[in-house]
């Protein structure tokens, strides 16, 4: 049984749009950008200003910082996004991108900033005597300006982390773009166009593996997973996250290596451990512990390996 490499596609998987994809899949990445990042900062703050906590208690502290931390960094996030699309036909650099997001949003975000120091200060914490709510805010020039440096900072840090290590794609063109270019053109790139070639198998190392945080050669591979508009690449031992086309994937894979045993999984033979059978439904054990669903109409392919490859299937066929 011959598997379709465009099977994923068939089935209704929507192009990859390199400006509103990396936005529109709520994952946990996402989740703990927008939510659990400001958060974080808000906590942090709150415990780390003794002044504030002794006029306005732990809950009040918290209150106010959690003010100052998720409208902003939501704020940032918008205005970062604006400057994305804007400058989309340039195509700038994602540091420029980030750093023209943060200084807008800190003009911004100052009026409001100012007015919600002043409205905790006098209308929910009247007893503050000694004036530690009221002159936490920048009034002057250089406190502006230094302000926005360590905002700044703080900005792009983030977003390269989870850009290059979270697999969350940050305000960044060039890779999303050459990803989109090389899946929708069938791109094969190999040696002798200036191409990478896979140390293991001697073949054009796929494309998106190239776009992997750390070297994995295509013998690593024992697994692929859909993921919206995203692939996640398994190996022994880590697992990896790139925005990708998942059919797209599995055809610049060996197809002799593996199969494509689900609408959302690929995987290879020779990490296949055993094979699970309950009722009319299979499902696969990789090396590495993995548990990989097969789909109905793959039933027959599964056994076909099993025999083929002297597998193990539990309860036996």
């Amino acid at each position: 049984m011959e598997l379709s490499k465009d099977s994923a596609l068939a089935d209704g998987e929507p192009p990859v749009d390199i400006l509103s994809a990396p936005y529109t899949d709520w994952n946990w990445r996402l989740i703990l950008f927008y939510l659990g990042v400001p958060g974080i900062i808000a906590v942090y703050a709150a415990l780390n200003n003794w002044a504030v906590l002794q006029v306005a208690g732990y809950t009040g502290s918290l209150l106010f910082y959690a003010g100052h931390a998720f409208i902003p960094w939501w704020t940032t996030s918008i205005i970062t996004y604006f400057f994305y699309r804007l400058f989309a036909r340039w195509r700038p650099r994602q540091l420029l991108i980030l750093v023209l997001g943060t200084v807008l949003a800190c003009v911004i975000i100052l009026p409001y900033s100012v007015w919600l120091t002043e409205t905790f200060a006098s209308g929910w914490l009247p007893g503050d005597a000694t004036g530690e709510l009221a002159s936490l805010h920048i009034h002057d020039e250089i406190g502006f300006w230094s302000f926005t440096l360590r905002a700044s900072v703080m900005w792009v840090v983030v977003n390269v982390v989870f850009d290059r290590f979270l697999g969350l794609p940050r305000y960044r063109y060039g890779d999303l773009a050459a990803s989109a270019t090389a899946g929708q053109a069938g791109l094969s790139i190999g040696a002798g166009a200036g191409g990478n070639v896979d140390k293991g198998s001697g073949r054009p190392s796929p494309v998106f593996l190239r776009r992997l945080p750390a070297d994995v050669e295509e013998t690593d591979v024992i697994a692929l997973k859909a993921e919206q508009h995203y692939v996640k690449v398994f190996t022994p031992k880590r697992s990896f996250m790139t925005l990708y086309r998942f059919s797209d994937a599995v055809a610049e894979m060996d197809p002799e290596a593996g199969h494509q045993v689900h609408r959302s999984y690929w995987v290879r033979t020779t990490a296949i451990r055993k094979i699970r059978r309950a009722a009319k439904k299979f499902e696969l054990e990789l090396d590495n512990e993995m548990k990989v669903p097969v789909s109905a109409p793959n039933s027959g392919l599964i056994k076909q390996l099993a025999q083929a490859s002297d597998i193990p299937v539990h309860p036996p066929l």
